[in-house]
């Protein structure tokens, strides 16, 4: 077959078809990512209007990594109630899995008072009865981070301690003095 015969064929259309096909899908969807992205400042909003019921607003917020030793610290936000909003992911769930949940810590003139509110954020899919976590049963964690797993939802014991975790090390850090770095 010669190059002439071989640009006629068959064979080269589908491959020209095939090679625009997918610069134009690639061209496009560069095009729908630019204009559906959820920058990070929008994500946080979120992560606060899911946990907070007052309108907040966010002051600041830091991205970090501060390991424990059960869970890590994943970010600080400042709101402009004085209030921290602590994203935190609890180790050693079900399977070994984590829950990774939002925390709103409760300060007065820079003291840290008591935890008003937790929320799941995000949960590794091993963790398979975290539906069964209530707003009830995450209030008590809020109570009482040292509560008993099977007090904090029926079914989802194995979880529950991921929760715990993560909770206890959010403690832990507000003890710590709310660092940003390890």
């Amino acid at each position: 077959m010669t190059i002439k015969q071989f640009l006629h064929s068959k064979i080269f259309r589908c491959i020209v078809v095939l090679l625009c096909i997918a610069l134009v899908s690639g061209g496009l969807l560069a095009i729908l990512n630019d204009l559906w992205a959820v920058d990070e400042a929008e994500l946080i909003q979120r992560g606060v209007k899911s946990v907070c019921s007052n309108g907040e607003q966010v002051v600041s917020y830091k991205n970090l990594s501060i390991e424990y030793n059960k869970g890590v610290i994943q970010q600080k936000i400042l709101l402009d109630s004085g209030d921290y909003l602590i994203k935190s992911q609890g180790k050693e769930g079900f399977q070994k899995g984590t829950v990774t949940v939002y925390i709103l810590a409760h300060f007065e003139n820079s003291e840290y008072v008591n935890i008003t509110k937790i929320a799941v954020a995000d949960y590794a899919s091993s963790q398979t009865l975290m539906s069964k976590i209530t707003d009830a049963g995450l209030a008590k964690v809020a109570e009482n981070p040292n509560i008993n797993p099977g007090e904090i939802a029926a079914g989802a014991t194995y979880s529950s301690p991921a929760i715990k975790n993560a909770v206890n090390v959010t403690l832990e850090y507000i003890q710590d003095g709310l660092p940003e770095e390890a």
